[in-house]
């Protein structure tokens, strides 16, 4: 048997938070542009695209000036919390202190996606991007050399909604009004668990209806990743592999730290960590669909 020592008690509890952590759904790191970035206030400042290159008669260049639109500002929020144990609770029910590391560990990750989850919760409403100061997903996004580009659309979830959204990304007009496609890297379709089977009957069918016709839909390299911190169980998001607009920002990783109370001499379990979530200034990489 080890020797027992704080250094061997630290570890198991941090083994034990970390096994709480995992048992948190932690997906949504795939369809978010994760960041680190150690300062006091994350700036997304993007910078306008190219426009359509013209014919060149010789002599000087024709000119584009690039354009610093306005950045997106993404301030952090502070979570931390200190749970106490009373001294002679942990005598008689050791359990109570045994499993409470990966309680608390379960409890941070569950913060993470839920804090995430809260953009797309009010992705078609409060959650606008700053260069036209719109929705995330709307209808009418703007466009620099005139007209409106859209990635929302309304559809419930099937193969030929999929494939409508495909399209978009398929013909997608960036703000210079220049075309690209973001069909190519492949999506994650994110979906409440009350749309998780239906997910699955529109990308695992191999033919769309009784005419036998092919599902074009199940050829994308489309993952379903299911949210369940998403409140509105018809919406659903289509994001590109390619480029995201979803920003998750850790300022701060989880900080454990494990005590004994000088005036109770009940034992501590402190925990705090910093993050942001939000999104670009552009709204380029996402179609979300909002189901009546």
């Amino acid at each position: 048997m080890a020797a027992f020592s704080t250094d061997n008690v630290k570890q198991i509890v941090v083994e034990a938070f970390i096994e709480g952590v995992h048992q948190v759904d932690e997906s949504f790191i795939d369809y978010h542009d994760y960041r680190k970035d150690d300062i006091a206030a994350l700036r997304v400042a993007p910078i306008s695209g190219v426009s359509e290159i013209g014919i060149w008669t010789g002599g000087d260049l024709p000119v584009q000036e690039l354009e610093a639109l306005n950045p997106q500002e993404v301030s952090y929020t502070k979570y931390g919390v200190q749970v106490r144990v009373d001294k002679f609770q942990a005598k008689d029910v050791p359990e109570s202190v045994s499993t409470l590391p990966q309680r608390i560990g379960t409890a941070v990750a569950s913060t993470y996606a839920k804090r995430a989850a809260e953009t797309l919760n009010n992705a078609f409403g409060s959650v606008t991007t700053s260069v036209d100061g719109l929705a995330l997903c709307s209808t009418n996004h703007t466009v620099k050399t005139g007209g409106t580009r859209s990635n929302k659309l309304t559809s419930a979830l099937d193969s030929t909604a999929l494939m409508a959204g495909i399209r978009l990304f398929r013909r997608w007009l960036d703000y210079q009004g220049t075309s690209k496609d973001l069909a190519n890297g492949g999506f994650f379709l994110v979906v409440p668990p009350e749309l998780e089977e239906a997910a699955g009957q529109a990308l695992g069918s191999s033919v769309t209806s009784s005419a036998n016709q092919l599902n074009m839909a199940g050829s994308y390299g489309i993952e379903i990743r299911v949210n369940t911190f998403l409140t509105d169980t018809n919406n659903y998001f289509l994001v590109s592999k390619a480029e995201s607009p979803l920003i998750f920002w850790e300022r701060q990783a989880p900080e454990l730290d494990i005590g004994i109370s000088a005036d109770s001499k009940a034992l501590t379990y402190s925990v705090d960590f910093a993050i942001a979530a939000a999104v670009s200034a552009l709204p380029d990489g996402i179609v979300g669909f909002e189901v009546a």
